[in-house]
């Protein structure tokens, strides 16, 4: 099988598209198919990602990725989407590799720079499948991003777009069923689910666990013996960061508080607000930058929560990963959370925007370890059950190859 992958964002960014692209070109390479990758190029960026390059040719046996020309996106530096000029670039890489079948991921982000939709012209001509990845909630962001007076107006511009873009594709594939259902109520009419978004299994989490974790590998010998709270992901207004600044510094002024570490690992256009703030001032959290990808399991295994205020996820990537070795979630109760959150099981849910009873409930898994500790062997022991035909890689090859035959 030769597969075309066509996105804005690849490594080194490390958000969860780029991730899941890297993951699923290596199982490409190891069952034996050919995969051509078109990306946003990282060379304008090498004062943020020294090791773009590492990231660019054949990064696997018949994986190629190559990058287009690109330029800042959304007014966010680290951001990348592809110029015009790159479509013929695109276009004689797609004449070249002569691919089975096509996915594009966010065409309607693409199509934002290059004003047109990637691969589809090209699948037409060629009679093969092209498939649209639905990945980020891009209309819910517009508030994030936009003034006030333009919300209204821009959400109603990126809803016809959105249509308009995804029902051109052979299907519109998406990895949880909550989107899928969103999508259809939006009029898009080729809906396609399959469980192919998430992290890859973990083999054994315990392994992963080092009592002087923070010490060895990052050098903060003090809050190893403190009740560690990750905030990990994208530092961007989307993910809900002025909720955090408002309510987590009533932690300090609980009764009978154990001692306890913010953590944050990430990197966005939020840092140095972060950094600076009133909230890093009274909290003092510890700021450990950007993780790569390979990293990240071990980071999850050796902190006692892992928490967030996000409302906006399509699936829950670093939940699913932080649930894999076994630390429990605080999530606001929404449709991506109990996508993979059962309550009181495997994580706790507090009221979306309740500043309250997110403390509260925050409040009691810090002063709990029986608590999270039996949160975390149920994690575990769900984990520890599934097999290979669980892995979104494994199952996303899978879903292609149905889409030829």
């Amino acid at each position: 099988m030769k597969v075309a992958i066509i996105s804005s964002t690849f490594l080194p960014a490390h958000e969860g598209v780029s991730i899941t692209l890297f993951e699923r070109l290596k199982r490409l390479s190891e069952d034996g198919h050919s995969v051509l990758c078109l990306v946003s190029s990282y060379s304008d960026l090498n004062d943020i990602y020294p090791n773009w390059s590492s990231y660019v040719g054949y990064i696997f046996d018949n994986a190629e990725v190559v990058p287009l020309p690109s330029k800042q996106w959304m007014g966010v530096k680290q951001e990348r989407n592809p110029v015009q000029s790159s479509i013929s670039i695109l276009n004689d890489a797609l004449r070249k590799f002569q691919p089975d079948i096509i996915q594009v991921e966010e065409p309607e982000r693409l199509w934002t720079t290059v004003l047109t939709l990637p691969g589809l012209s090209y699948a037409r001509h060629h009679h093969i499948p092209c498939i649209a990845s639905y990945r980020t909630n891009f209309i819910d962001y517009i508030q994030d991003y936009a003034p006030w007076w333009a919300v209204r107006i821009g959400k109603a511009a990126l809803l016809q777009l959105t249509r308009w873009a995804y029902n051109q594709y052979s299907k519109t594939l998406v990895g949880s069923h909550f989107v899928a259902q969103r999508l259809k109520t939006w009029g898009i009419k080729n809906v396609d689910y399959a469980p192919v978004i998430g992290s890859p299994l973990v083999s054994d989490p315990e392994m992963m666990r080092c009592p002087n974790f923070f010490r060895d590998y990052y050098g903060f010998p003090d809050i190893d013996n403190t009740v560690k709270i990750l905030f990990l992901g994208r530092l961007s207004p989307d993910k809900n960061w002025e909720f955090n600044h408002q309510y987590l510094p009533q932690l300090k002024y609980q009764p009978k508080m154990v001692k306890f570490t913010i953590i944050i690992a990430g990197r966005g256009e939020l840092e140095s607000v972060i950094q600076s703030s009133t909230f890093a001032q009274e909290i003092s959290p510890v700021m450990l930058g950007e993780v790569p990808h390979d990293r990240v399991s071990q980071l999850l295994a050796n902190v006692d929560l892992h928490v967030t205020s996000s409302l906006k996820e399509t699936f829950g990537r670093t939940v699913q990963e932080s649930l894999y070795v076994g630390t429990p979630v605080v999530a606001p109760d929404c449709a991506w959370a109990r996508n993979l959150i059962t309550p009181n099981f495997n994580g706790v849910l507090y009221t979306p925007q309740d500043g309250e009873d997110f403390i509260i409930k925050l409040t009691t898994l810090i002063n709990q370890p029986d608590t999270r500790a039996k949160l975390r062997q149920n994690s575990i022991s769900v984990a520890s059950q599934l097999s290979i035909e669980n892995d979104p890689t494994y199952q996303w090859v899978e879903y292609l190859d149905m889409r030829i035959k």
